[in-house]
């Protein structure tokens, strides 16, 4: 079975979810993949243990299209905004 459609998996990220948003610290995919290496460092379970490595696994498919996706959107953001890309705006640019 695809880690996705499992529903242990699903409860484990959402264990890390949980340690991170309790201690008030950042949600990401790289923040769950170290809360999980956390997590698997306490002395559990061999199949809590396999559950987070295959957890971990699937998430770290995300960590390199997620620069990506944030580049695209600055990329946005900046072409609609000429401040952020320090260009004159249309009224500043007639002097």
């Amino acid at each position: 079975m695809l880690f996705h459609d499992d529903q242990q998996g699903h409860i484990i990220i959402g264990e890390a979810v949980f340690n991170l948003a309790v201690s008030q610290q950042e949600i990401s995919v790289e923040s769950l993949i170290a809360e999980l290496g956390v997590m698997a460092e306490n002395g559990i379970s061999e199949d809590k243990l396999s559950q987070i490595a295959d957890a971990r696994h699937w998430l770290k498919g995300f960590v390199n299209t997620a620069p990506r996706h944030r580049a695209e959107l600055r990329w946005l953001a900046t072409a609609k905004s000429p401040q952020l890309m320090n260009l004159p705006s249309e009224d500043n640019s007639k002097t």
